[in-house]
């Protein structure tokens, strides 16, 4: 028995039903898609705000102890003994995430060096990735100029996610030195070394440096692609040697 064929009436009420099935499924697909928006702009935004808001953590002992510096366009912040034997130069941006990377991994292993004075560290703070970069880099050199250098060094990268709003940075230094002079907190908020930042920008630019972490020891490049502490100590020991 041959299957009875639907009417032309049963055809469109099966294609006006389709149809609405089908608005049905595209309503619903716009619903789930706003919600994602709606997700991921309010997780952007929270995000912004921890990152804005939230005070730094406590900080890692800096094992060298510093001293005031003297501030001088172009010229970098020098950390540990100026007299030690080998030098250290480092191009690093307090929010470039290969910066963090290489501090967590080998930073230790340079300060350890400038703690016996076997090394000293020449600091140029670059800011490129974004403001907080010309913010922090701005109040390393308050802090440097303060006498608490070294430390302050260590926090910025041990709270790396952090925007770096005037009130962070203020609030680092008393993680770091417990109290800072009165002179720290008004050249952070009046920006007071950004003449400096800029001009170690123009100063990384001459010397053909493009990204960050650059490291040379005693003007030799050094590659980081494979650098342990241990091959990094040993170049330090062999430099020192030489």
């Amino acid at each position: 028995m041959n299957a009875r064929r639907p009417t032309r009436a049963e055809q469109e009420q099966a294609q006006r039903e389709q149809e609405r099935q089908r608005r049905k499924e595209r309503r619903l697909l716009g619903i789930v898609a706003v919600i994602i928006v709606v997700v991921v702009i309010g997780g952007g935004i929270l995000l912004q705000l921890w990152r804005t808001n939230r005070a730094p953590s406590a900080v890692p002992l800096s094992e060298v102890t510093s001293r005031p510096l003297t501030i001088t366009n172009g010229q970098p912040l020098v950390l540990g003994n100026a007299a030690a034997p080998v030098r250290i130069t480092v191009y690093e941006d307090f929010h470039c995430p290969h910066c963090v990377n290489f501090e967590e991994e080998l930073g230790a292993t340079i300060r350890a060096a400038q703690s016996t004075g076997q090394a000293a560290v020449e600091l140029y703070p670059m800011a490129f990735v974004n403001a907080g970069s010309t913010a922090a880099a701005n109040a390393m050199a308050c802090a440097a100029e303060s006498g608490f250098g070294d430390g302050y060094h260590v926090g910025l990268f041990a709270n790396s996610t952090l925007q770096w709003t005037d009130r962070q940075l203020i609030g680092l230094a008393a993680e770091v030195n417990g109290t800072a002079p009165a002179g720290f907190a008004p050249c952070v908020t009046e920006r007071r070394q950004l003449p400096w930042v800029e001009s170690i920008n123009a100063t990384a630019a001459a010397n053909d440096v493009t990204s960050t972490p650059t490291v040379f020891i005693d003007g030799t490049p050094v590659e980081l692609g494979r650098l342990t502490p241990d091959t990094l100590k040993a170049m330090i020991d062999k430099a020192s040697q030489s």
